[in-house]
């Protein structure tokens, strides 16, 4: 009896999409070794294109009060004009075909800078050698805990009645500090947040042979810089006081 020898190292498995989808939240890791092998994003793309759509379509009464409320608390804004805008802006009670149709594009387009930004970090400045297809197709597995995020979230603004529900270190402040500089950086460290910077370093750190921690820093330092940029230009531009409430 014949006895096969294998002379090569043995052939690397990839997951498939469902298999990935699930065991992106139980063994990451695995999910991003078959992404190292076999780069894939349409799967993720689509689930967080049409969650995004959905929450968006039911929440849309609720996201439309809260602009109302800026608008009333804008004092840049003259009184009558305040009103012509309000007026405008809650004659739909759902939210334009133009929107919808459109917010595919621009899930896709957000996901293709941040992945952008990460592979010129990752191989420019850090002198890695990946490419970007398994940046990007890490990035958007990353981006599924928008699953678990809108499971929590969505009931809550639901029963709320109002889009301002917090799982993030924005609930140590008071409603008053809402707008502030403080209020907007607190609120960035949302746990679901937090949970896909972890994701997205481990990747990177898989597809660039890094470790996890100096993965998990330098993703943490380009986190941290956009919270401060993103907040200090709400707080000056959002009619929500200057910096620090002020």
């Amino acid at each position: 009896m014949e006895e096969t020898v294998q002379t090569g190292p043995p052939e690397e498995k990839t997951m498939g999409g469902v298999s990935k989808f699930f065991n992106i939240f139980f063994e990451p890791k695995r999910v991003f070794q078959s992404l190292k092998i076999k780069p894939t994003w349409l799967v993720p793309v689509i689930i967080v294109a049409v969650l995004g759509m959905g929450f968006f379509y039911y929440t849309f009464p609720y996201i439309m009060n809260e602009q109302v409320q800026k608008i009333r608390d804008n004092d840049r804004i003259p009184e009558e004009q305040k009103e012509r805008i309000i007026e405008r802006i809650t004659e739909a009670e759902h939210p334009p075909i133009w929107q919808m149709a459109i917010a595919p594009a621009g899930t896709l387009i957000a996901l293709v800078i941040v992945a952008a930004v990460l592979f010129f970090v990752f191989n420019v400045l850090m002198g890695g050698d990946s490419g970007f297809r398994r940046v990007f197709s890490v990035y958007c597995y990353s981006s599924l805990i928008a699953v678990p995020a809108m499971i929590v979230k969505f009931p809550l603004v639901m029963m709320k009645g109002n889009i301002n529900v917090q799982t993030s270190l924005g609930l140590l402040l008071s409603p008053d500090a809402k707008g502030s500089f403080l209020h907007s950086v607190l609120s960035s460290f949302d746990i679901f947040t937090i949970w896909q910077v972890i994701l997205v370093s481990m990747g990177l750190g898989v597809i660039y042979k890094f470790s996890t921690q100096k993965a998990f820093t330098t993703v943490v330092i380009l986190w941290i810089v956009w919270i401060l940029a993103k907040s200090g230009l709400g707080s000056l531009f959002g009619g929500g006081g200057g910096l620090l409430g002020i």
